[in-house]
């Protein structure tokens, strides 16, 4: 019997890039995308008005971003909750400047009426980013 510590957001995030890695791997996509974590997007914040960091990064071979994800992990009911209308908010941004850019979230904390939302606003459950993934970069 374990008794692991549930995951907290960064260890939320290195799982996102882990799959990430797997799907550009698997894809032979490795060599054509650099991954970047905390990587400062060139677009600022929308609703602050300061710099942004963005979870997870994919930079073209020209250090251009091609994806940003931001990843939101609820154990609990919390502040994530709140949080991710506003995450949504910038990855809407960050498509009107031509970077692909999506929510990942993850963990047992949201309610129900907001992982509803979350989906049919184009949030993606962890549960489904490896699919996302590969439907995204197949050529």
């Amino acid at each position: 019997y374990s008794m692991a510590m549930p995951p907290s957001g960064p260890d939320f995030r290195d799982k996102v890039v882990k799959t990430v890695r797997e799907v550009l791997a698997e894809m032979g996509l490795q060599e054509v995308f650099e991954i970047k974590t905390e990587c400062p997007s060139p677009h600022g914040s929308l609703i602050r008005e300061q710099g942004r960091k963005v979870d997870v990064a994919l930079l073209d071979r020209k250090g251009r971003p091609y994806l940003f994800l931001e990843c939101k992990w609820q154990s609990v009911s919390g502040s994530a909750q709140d949080k991710l209308f506003r995450a949504v908010e910038e990855a809407r941004r960050d498509r009107l400047f031509g970077v692909h850019s999506v929510v990942v979230v993850g963990g047992e904390g949201f309610a129900s009426a907001i992982k509803r939302w979350a989906l049919t606003e184009g949030l993606i459950h962890e549960s489904f980013l490896k699919d996302w993934l590969r439907e995204f970069f197949k050529r």
